[in-house]
């Protein structure tokens, strides 16, 4: 398999976006992988349905004491249970473009360590199947390098970008403790990997379209907050060469 696209959810109804997405992609070696807590399960393979592609939903294993939510453990899951060499993250009710698989292909062929993030706007409604009326703006857009440039691992978003499965394996996985705060951990994995060689870029000419929803709740500041001190201890470890890889995962994640 070449590449696996995981979509860690807990808003089933916001899930049918990607999945039309999937079945217009240009390039068609690719399985589909949603994970979900267990509550879901059900409207999640309702909303899911049938695919003309490999697909899977998994459960996503259960909140320890004073976890603000599951999503990392959530990623880690959807890490283990994927098959490509090549892992594309796309979060659920995002819209793309067919050709979005084929330019994360091509950029992993060119060079097999890069990690790419596309850039994408937020909107309101949807119309003829499109998201549509943009109401926030992606601050990573920009024009004065190109359509694709290399960046620092704190610019990648996992919204929707593709990442060796490799370097995920090598480094151990994404951190589960970041599931008590809110956000930072994508970048956190990407330091380490940045540690082992890989490189980091956005593709504007990848851009999504994200239909826009409230945060989880009046906490997610809280959380965030509390998690950037953790961030920049994290940081400060990895570039001592204290911390770059954990256990989530074994090194090499067996065979491909």
């Amino acid at each position: 398999m070449k590449i696996s696209v995981v979509t860690p959810s807990v808003r089933p109804e916001l899930i049918p976006i990607v999945k039309k997405c999937l079945a217009r992609q240009t390039f068609r070696e690719f399985e589909w992988r949603v994970g979900t807590p267990a509550k879901y399960l059900g409207e999640m393979e309702k909303a899911v349905g049938s695919t003309v592609f490999d697909t899977l939903i998994v459960e996503e294993p259960p909140k320890r004491e004073g976890d603000y939510y599951g999503l990392n453990k959530c990623w880690n899951e959807l890490f283990r249970n994927a098959r490509g060499e090549l892992i594309v993250s796309i979060q659920d009710g995002i819209w793309f473009e067919p050709d979005l698989l084929e330019k994360f292909w091509i950029h992993y062929q060119n060079d097999p360590k890069s990690c790419v993030s596309a850039i994408g706007h937020q909107y309101d409604k949807m119309k003829n199947g499109k998201p549509e009326n943009r109401v926030w703006s992606d601050p990573r857009a920009r024009l004065d390098q190109g359509s694709f440039y290399s960046v620092g691992p704190r610019e990648m978003e996992f919204c929707v970008a593709s990442i060796p499965r490799l370097g995920i394996f090598e480094v151990g996985g994404i951190d589960e403790i970041y599931d008590q705060f809110a956000a930072l951990s994508e970048k956190e994995l990407c330091a380490r990997l940045e540690r082992r060689d890989y490189k980091f870029f956005l593709d504007q000419s990848c851009e999504y379209r994200a239909i826009h929803h409230p945060r989880l709740n009046e906490e997610w500041d809280i959380r965030y907050n509390a998690g950037c001190e953790v961030y920049i201890r994290h940081l400060q470890e990895i570039a001592e060469e204290k911390r770059v890889r954990l256990e989530y995962l074994p090194h090499r994640g067996g065979e491909i």
